[in-house]
């Protein structure tokens, strides 16, 4: 049945470290809220420059409600918009979810024009709170929300974390515009499960746990038969060659990744990257995935140095391990892209020293690495700020999040992390002269534009 309440969702991207535009948080509520029968929008932002287009289309829209999603480093940016559209729509509600404001629902003081944040998974009470709108009811005991009161901070409670994740509509991929996402990156993304029982401390999922009340946020699954039906049907939308699946570490569940990689082997004809955490690759996975299509797999090294690697990021993981995985990976004609990270509290140049070399040990087809960034609400980030290591004034300074370091460490320093992090590949593949080649030429005007004509052609072909 249809309902008057109108909802316009806004998705910054603004100096983001990923290309992709596709918020999977976002698209699960715009689904959930279509199915419901409610009128949902879409605006994507990607640089500050685009305020004025998507305050016309707030505008043209005239929503009830504008709905943000948010990571610690786009905040700023929401917090001015939400100046702006409060000042052309003051009745409009602002309302906010996402990572940021699930980890520090305290974000809600420092902004007057956003009226409230959602934490955990909200998909149930943001339906909860659209009925609550519809029917002109007070919202302001609705589960999942963190609110305002004479500058203090009211949180209500939890509702459990959703088992059964197939009872959800897949993410949307109309209203939202799926294939700028593909054009962006050259691959189309899924995700399949929610949750990683690894304890991380510069990642969200240990915190996560904590806000539920668990040791560890367990791994929840879609089942693989909805997965690849999610898949199929994807496919006869959009032209896709690429597949690339975000899941936190792909196919925990050993169950689950026998039978999803049965179905994909029958069932799809297109090849397939995943995530995996070194320790969990043994022979008889690698096979599976190979005879399943998957062409590409991304693991972390993270750190070469032991003491960085498990104590200071609390990865818990031999070298040997990491050296083991590249190495089995490679045996069944997998290509490897290594995850690093630079800059956490207390690294030396001599550390980095150490990744670069076990990254030349283990000689991934790819490696990239991200400038370690403070997240409130991980053990890691609340560290940093709680013993003053991070400069405020560059943390809330629009800041280009894990590629500059916004702790207090000597400008020499900091420039050898960017270094660092606009030549990685460069710097690990030094002694191979055709790679460092390809390398330097990729950063050249010319070989854009080549790419350019060259997505340009697949796309009218």
């Amino acid at each position: 049945m249809y309902k008057s309440t109108r909802i316009h969702f806004i998705y910054t991207n603004i100096n983001g470290f990923h290309k992709d535009t596709y918020s999977f948080g976002i698209a699960s509520i715009i689904s959930i809220t279509r199915s419901y029968g409610y009128s949902a929008n879409i605006s994507i932002i990607n640089k500050r420059e685009e305020y004025s287009k998507v305050i016309d289309e707030i505008k043209e829209f005239y929503p009830d409600i504008v709905g943000f999603s948010v990571v610690s480093s786009q905040y700023q940016f929401i917090k001015e918009l939400a100046i702006k559209i409060k000042f052309i729509l003051p009745n409009v509600l602002i309302v906010c979810g996402g990572l940021h404001p699930t980890l520090f629902p305290e974000c809600i003081l420092e902004s007057s024009s956003i009226d409230m944040v959602f934490m955990g998974e909200s998909e149930e009470s943001f339906i909860e709170f659209l009925d609550k709108i519809e029917n002109k009811q007070d919202w302001h005991n609705v589960s999942n929300i963190a609110y305002e009161v004479n500058g203090k901070l009211i949180k209500n409670n939890l509702k459990p974390q959703v088992e059964n994740l197939d009872q959800f509509p897949a993410p949307d991929r109309e209203i939202y515009p799926f294939q700028d996402s593909i054009k962006a990156t050259g691959f189309a993304t899924f995700i399949f499960s929610r949750g990683c029982p690894y304890s991380c401390s510069y990642c969200s999922n240990h915190a996560i746990a904590k806000i539920y009340g668990n040791k560890v946020n367990k791994p929840r699954y879609r089942s693989p038969k909805i997965s690849i039906q999610e898949i199929e049907d994807t496919c006869k939308k959009f032209p896709i060659d690429k597949i690339l699946i975000v899941d936190d570490i792909f196919g925990l569940d050993k169950t689950w990744r026998k039978e999803f990689c049965e179905l994909y082997q029958k069932r799809i004809k297109i090849r397939f990257m995943c995530v995996l955490r070194a320790n969990t690759l043994d022979d008889e996975f690698a096979n599976m995935l190979k005879e399943a299509k998957c062409y590409r797999v991304s693991m972390g090294v993270e750190s070469g140095n032991d003491y960085i690697r498990n104590k200071v990021m609390n990865r818990n993981m031999s070298r040997k391990t990491i050296i083991n995985a590249f190495k089995t990976a490679k045996k069944v004609g997998l290509e490897t892209n290594a995850i690093n990270i630079i800059g956490t509290p207390g690294e030396t140049e001599e550390m980095i020293s150490d990744t670069i070399q076990l990254n030349r040990e283990v000689w991934p087809t790819t490696s990239g690495v991200n400038i370690f960034y403070p997240y409130k609400g991980t053990v890691l980030g609340d560290f940093c700020f709680e013993n003053k290591l991070v400069n405020e004034k560059l943390y809330n300074s629009f800041s280009f999040e894990r590629r500059d370091t916004v702790l207090k460490y000597p400008e020499k320093y900091k420039e050898k992390l960017r270094y660092y992090q606009n030549h990685w590949e460069e710097v690990i593949y030094a002694s191979d002269f055709m790679k460092k080649t390809i390398l330097m030429l990729k950063r050249t005007t010319a070989w854009r534009q080549v790419r350019k004509i060259g997505r340009y052609i697949k796309t009218m072909s």
